[in-house]
């Protein structure tokens, strides 16, 4: 097989004019012949060094190193296409075109503006005929051989409406060579005009808009301003050309405000004069009637309701016309097909946690937003180099402008002058950094302010108070925050619906539904940006954040009970979704006066979601700040929780000595005020922090004193000490006790439906099960313990999972395999951001301390190194692998 060329590339396109009719009347004759047909070609290609990199239904997709051998192979292959027997089907014509520039390989594929030429090259033929362009014809006219020649057809518009590219026939004595005109913008009456920029990706998106063109005679695209409608609609256009004899025109509304000038710009466009005694309208229908036409309306939205009265008069009167609009909301008139676009596609990380890695231009540039970036900064500046380190910066900043194209251009313009991390840096002042779009360009779309100032002034004024408002929230809203956040001061709560409505109409908020959950509302973060600095304007932006504070408190503290009990698992997932809105308001505590207590009750509610998710830095600094915070010094039932639940973040992540001293300041408080269960609880842990540190006399003593206060309803109070004498127990060499005391513990917990601390639980048993030669026991555990972790979206207590089994290999002797689950524990501990040093359980530094010598030795210590490149899920899978 041929190995891929790189670099510059000679590309072969071909595909069967009429296969579609074909495959209709002779469906088996049909497959006997594609087969035919397929060898013919591969053994023209490849036997002259051709990479087939891709076959779709009868079209071939051929790169070579050479112009030379691609002409040949194109060449043999019509010959032995033309002198081939084919029976019912009758001859098949094939349509070949050779183009030649660069292009990037990545798993077996090719990318790059030379494809998107070579594949308008091709829609330019009919079947028989191979065409080449200037490029490749340069390389190959000193080199033809005896009997052939090449015709130069002139220059010609191809469909990717770029500058015309010269086109040369390849002509031969033994093949026809008369064909009908070029299938080129000059073969259909149209007004499209040329662009001055390639057009990157929209594969997906300009087959479902021809798709849907075909199937109803009012598309619509709508989409926020700079996401593209425009671009794609005139490329689809393009494409669909041959489907309308009758033409194609681009009516652009653009720089119009009157709406009675719209039906005069539609007959501009269509050079149809108002006869005399009739509206324009009306010359328009007549002149419409019969024609098989495509009328492009673009830029409806400040003229919507002049385009759709004229859209409905000339669809009612002409079976065959179609239009294919593009606005910021719908027409809104019987038959419409609204369909909106999406953003550029990006990757689907969180634009901080984007890695990099060798492979990292392999798997960002895949990505549409990203390809756009490249393509324009090499524009603005030629010199523009990507590596895979500087491409991760790249898809940050495509990330953070949402995919919207025109932002994603106006940011790699700046290339010229700035570099990709001072992009990045600049864009939390983006109105100031994307300015200096094109100069030709219409006002609106020079900058990313006045592009968002154009949709926002067509807003009324009840929509511009709730997008406004809807600033205070980051991310997602559901419609219940919404109403409860937004409504007020100018817009009653039943408005809210319809306003949210209208902003989803008008592209300003997305709505996002998924099965089984409830809708959520979705902003940009430009349009987040603008509406929050509209929002301070207002001078609202204080009281409607206070208002948000006040409802994910009440959120977080009624969700907290539910993330201790049998629906917890679903309780993570929903929480999730409103994590960052969680944030946001403990933010909004820590900055406005008065409010810090109300950040202090979030942080104390989220405990249990922090600790399972291992977000232990963040909040340890969040509760340092608002512990010390004079708002939050009374000595109260609040302070003592919230001191008691970073005691517990601060003990996991091993952060002893700050930890303790909150843990003894929360009992003390517990103490002033007399709460029995807050005492049990903090009694409990600080035994935790005197066993951490060897003082097992100290542990015990708290521990008794914590047992002596329980009474017959404290289930989880008696489950939490069960587990802490286990603890105590195993370090005093007690492992049998300690196995009755986990057993009972685990017991409880399952009674409790609390599938966290079962899962911790069931770690700590099958430890001790494994020092005392329970094996099979202590597998069944630590199964039970990894996949608890890895489905509730444990972020620190998956290293602890994978550890066990590492403890496991070692009792097996299978120490390769140990090294290699050790390696990956440490690694996802130090990402976890919590103690590197193994876990702190006696019987597990003994099994592992078994071991040291083995794991001294050479090749056992870089099978460890290696287990540090694991994912968590391929170091789960491993773990969990017989």
């Amino acid at each position: 097989m041929a190995q891929p060329p790189t670099g510059t590339i000679t590309f072969l396109f071909t595909d069967i004019e009429g296969s579609s009719q074909l495959w209709e009347r002779h469906p088996e004759a049909m497959r006997l012949a594609l087969a035919k047909h397929d060898t013919i070609l591969r053994e023209a290609c490849e036997t002259r060094g051709g990479f087939v990199f891709k076959t779709i239904g009868d079209a071939f997709c051929v790169a070579f190193d050479t112009a030379h051998t691609a002409f040949i192979a194109a060449l043999e292959a019509q010959r032995l296409l033309n002198g081939e027997s084919w029976d019912q089907t009758g001859p098949l014509k094939v349509r070949m075109a050779l183009h030649t520039g660069p292009a990037e390989h990545r798993d077996r594929d090719y990318f790059g503006p030379a494809l998107n030429r070579v594949s308008r090259l091709l829609a330019a033929a009919h079947g028989g005929q191979t065409l080449l362009s200037l490029p490749t014809e340069e390389l190959v006219r000193d080199q033809l051989p005896d009997g052939v020649r090449l015709r130069d057809l002139g220059e010609r518009r191809l469909r990717d409406l770029t500058r015309p590219e010269r086109i040369y026939q390849l002509v031969a004595d033994d093949l026809p060579s008369e064909f009908p005109s070029l299938r080129s913008l000059e073969s259909v009456p149209n007004n499209l005009p040329a662009q001055l920029t390639t057009f990157v990706g929209r594969e997906r998106e300009m087959a479902e808009v021809k798709r849907l063109l075909n199937a109803t005679h009012l598309l619509t695209l709508t989409g926020a301003g700079g996401t593209g409608k425009t671009r794609l609609s005139l490329q689809v256009a393009a494409d669909v050309l041959e489907q309308f004899p009758d033409g194609v025109w681009l009516v652009e509304f653009a720089t119009i405000d009157d709406p009675a000038l719209v039906p005069e710009l539609v007959a501009a466009a269509l050079n149809v004069r108002q006869e005399p005694d009739q509206s324009l309208v009306i010359t328009l229908t007549n002149f419409l009637r019969a024609k098989n036409v495509l009328l492009i309306l673009d830029n409806c939205e400040h003229v919507v309701t002049a385009c759709a009265r004229l859209a409905e008069t000339l669809l009612r009167a002409s079976s065959n016309l179609r239009i294919l609009a593009s606005s910021r909301e719908p027409l809104a008139i019987a038959g419409e097909t609204a369909w909106p676009l999406p953003a550029l596609s990006l990757p689907e990380e969180y634009w901080r946690n984007i890695r990099g890695g060798d492979d990292a231009i392999e798997r960002l540039a895949q990505f549409e937003s990203v390809r756009l970036f490249i393509d324009r900064a090499r524009a603005a500046r030629p010199a523009f180099i990507l590596t895979n380190e500087n491409v991760i910066t790249v898809a940050q900043i495509c990330s953070r402008l949402d995919g919207i194209p025109l932002a994603i251009e106006l940011a790699a313009a700046r290339v010229k002058v700035l570099s990709l991390s001072q992009i990045a840096e600049r864009l939390d002042d983006r109105f100031r950094l994307l300015t200096s779009g094109s100069r030709t360009a219409l006002p609106r779309q020079q900058t990313l302010r006045a592009l968002i100032d154009w949709s926002y002034d067509l807003l009324s004024e009840s929509e511009r108070k709730l997008l406004q408002r809807l600033s205070v929230f980051a991310r997602g809203r559901t419609l219940e925050a919404i109403e409860a956040v937004c409504s007020g001061e100018g817009i009653e709560d039943f408005e809210i619906v319809d306003l949210l409505t209208q902003l989803v109409d008008k592209s300003l908020v997305s709505v996002e539904k998924s099965p089984g959950k409830e809708a959520r509302y979705y902003i940009t973060e430009s349009i987040w940006d603008y509406s929050r600095e509209k929002l301070e304007q207002s001078g609202e932006r204080e009281t409607f954040r206070i208002r948000h504070l006040d409802y994910f408190l009440a959120f977080a503290e009624k969700i907290e009970p539910l993330l201790f009990g049998p629906d917890q698992r679903a309780v993570f997932a929903r929480i999730e979704e409103d994590s960052i809105n969680t944030r946001f308001a403990v933010e909004t505590g820590c900055e406005l006066p008065g409010q810090a207590p109300k950040a202090l009750r979030i942080l104390s509610a989220a405990q249990r979601i922090v600790e399972v998710r291992g977000l232990f830095k963040e909040s340890r600094e969040l509760f340092a700040k608002l512990l010390s915070h004079p708002e939050n010094a009374a000595r109260n039932a609040v302070r003592a929780k919230a001191l008691a639940a970073a005691a517990r973040l601060a003990w996991i992540s091993d952060d002893l000595v700050p930890g303790r001293q909150y843990q003894e300041e929360a009992l003390a408080i517990y103490r002033e005020i007399g709460l029995r269960t807050g005492i049990i609880d903090s009694l409990g842990d600080l035994s935790m922090y005197l066993w951490d540190v060897n003082d097992i006399a100290g542990a015990k003593a708290l521990l008794d004193e914590a047992e002596s206060m329980l009474e017959p309803g404290d289930r989880r109070l008696r489950a939490d000490l069960l587990s802490d004498r286990a603890a105590v127990a195993a370090s005093e060499g007690r492992h049998e006790e300690s196995l009755a005391l986990n057993g009972q513990s685990l017991a409880l917990y399952r009674e409790l439906g609390d599938w966290w601390f079962v899962a911790i639980v069931q770690w700590a048993t099958g430890v001790t099960a494994l020092r005392l030669g329970f094996i099979e026991q202590a597998r069944t555990h630590f199964r039970e313990n990894l996949e608890a972790a890895r489905d509730i979206g444990s972020g620190w207590g998956l290293p602890f999972s994978i550890e066990a089994f590492a403890a496991l290999a070692v009792t097996e002797q299978h120490y390769d395999r140990a090294a290699r689950l050790l390696g990956a524990a440490e690694a996802l501990r130090e990402k976890a951001g919590i103690a590197t040093a193994p876990a702190d359980h006696p019987a597990m530094r003994e099994i592992l301390a078994s071991a040291a010598e083995n794991f001294a030795k050479k090749e056992i210590a870089d099978i460890r190194r290696e287990g540090r490149k694991l994912s968590a899920e391929e170091a789960a899978a491993f773990a969990l692998a017989d």
